[in-house]
Parts: structure tokens; sequence; C-alpha cells
């Protein structure tokens, strides 16, 4: 807040009032706001990001964790400014401080930091990651928290989009779809990727990824011969509505 102070110090002497700024600057997803009490706010300025997200890139969920949920954008790339406007909807959706890299952002979903949401932006869609911080509790596993969890992330995100494209005139035409991936495709990936040289290759050209339709099913996988309605669990926690599972 001190370096905030010296750079307006000359405009708050012309008239112009320091919050209305920061506030603008908000709005338009240069600064993320978190704040614990109105007389404790912090600034975040995700454009200035430089540290690496080294291994936050890499985590895998556990078993006991919902698989994956990808947002993938149908013009080839995530919108400018999307994310950033996402990691402050998302900083003020959590309770305490985000971890922001260049590229990926994590934040604690409750008080107790059992639950983590991660995010990671790539060329055409954010990757949606929610771990809990304590695997070996049984009671944080308990299955129907994960799955009342899951729920929550997943209508956060389709509301927050809906009303970024709604508020913000240059997400007006907004188009994505909801994916995860293919777990057929997963298990039977134990060749080494011909374009990269890897088994169970990552990188966003090769996922076999499956659109979430209407009805909460699923788009039929173009690569294998998927079973209808054998779904794994870590997929199936993301198609939970009032207690009752959907599957594709």
């Amino acid at each position: 807040m001190e370096l905030v102070d010296h750079l307006f110090s000359k405009f708050c002497q012309q008239g112009l009032i320091k919050q209305d700024i920061l506030n603008m600057m908000e709005q338009f997803g240069l600064l993320v706001k978190f704040s614990t009490s109105p007389a404790e706010i912090e600034y975040f300025v995700p454009a200035l990001l430089k540290s690496p997200p080294g291994r936050l890139c890499k985590l895998a969920p556990s078993s006991s964790d919902p698989c994956p949920l990808y947002v993938h954008f149908l013009e080839g790339f995530v919108p400018h400014g999307l994310y950033s406007h996402l990691v402050s909807r998302c900083t003020k959706w959590c309770s305490k401080p985000p971890y922001l890299f260049n590229g990926a952002s994590r934040f604690a979903i409750d008080k107790v930091l059992t639950h983590q949401l991660i995010l990671v932006c790539k060329k055409s869609f954010i990757k949606i990651i929610l771990k809990h911080s304590k695997p070996g509790d049984e009671v944080s596993l308990a299955e129907a928290e994960v799955e009342e969890v899951a729920r929550l992330v997943r209508r956060f995100l389709e509301d927050t989009l809906h009303d970024l494209s709604r508020e913000l005139p240059w997400l007006n035409n907004l188009k994505y779809e909801l994916c995860v991936p293919c777990p057929n495709c997963q298990e039977e990936e134990e060749e080494p990727c011909p374009n990269h040289g890897q088994p169970s290759c990552t990188h966003e050209d090769c996922l076999c990824l499956l659109k979430i339709l209407p009805g909460e099913k699923l788009s039929t996988c173009a690569n294998c011969f998927c079973d209808d309605g054998k779904l794994s669990p870590s997929l199936k926690r993301w198609f939970v509505i009032n207690g009752e599972e959907i599957s594709g």
C-alpha cells in the first residue's frame, strides 16, 4: 500500500480519488483484491506475476479427489484477460489469500485449509483441480463432502463465466465447453506419445477430452469405445445433483 500511495500521490493532488482508480483497475482485471476486514486489504497484480508455477502444473488429483475439470474455449485460445478476472473472482470467493504464479493459482476454499482449488491456464483451456490438503484424514475424505465441494466449485465456475460474459463487453460472445478427460483413454495410454515421446502425455494438443452435455451426459469419445454408465468414481463427483449420481 506504500507503493500505491506513492504512485497515486500526484493524481490525488489533482482531485482524483485513489480508491475510485483502484476500483476501476479491479473492474477491468488489472488488480486482484483480497480483504479479511475493511482495514486489511491486499492487492495482487496478475499481469506482473513472473514466478513459474513449478510443480503446481504437474499436480494430479488423488483417487479420492474429483478428476480434473477443463474449461475448453472453442476459439482455440483463452480470451485475453479472462484468466485474471477468474482469479479475482476466486480470490473473493475463497477464505485465504491466494498463491499466485505465472499461469497458475492455488486457493483455499475453507478456513481449515481442507480443500484446495487449483487453476492452470494453458493456450486453449483452463484446467481445474480440486484436492484435499489432508488425504489421510478419513473425516475430510467423506464422500458426501467431496461431492458437495465439487458441486459448489462447478456451480461457481459456471455462474462466474456467465456473469463475466454479461458484464464485460469483449466477452459477450464467450464460447466454451466444460470437459473431463476420457477415463478409458487415460488407462490405455501405455505407449509413448508419438508427438512428445511421453507415456500418458498431458500436452494440451494430445489430451482426449469429453464434453459435458446438457442433461449431465458426456460426449462420445472418438478414440475408444466408452461404456455408457460406467464412469470412474472421480469423474462422477462432478455429476452429483441433489445427492443422486448422474452418469454419462
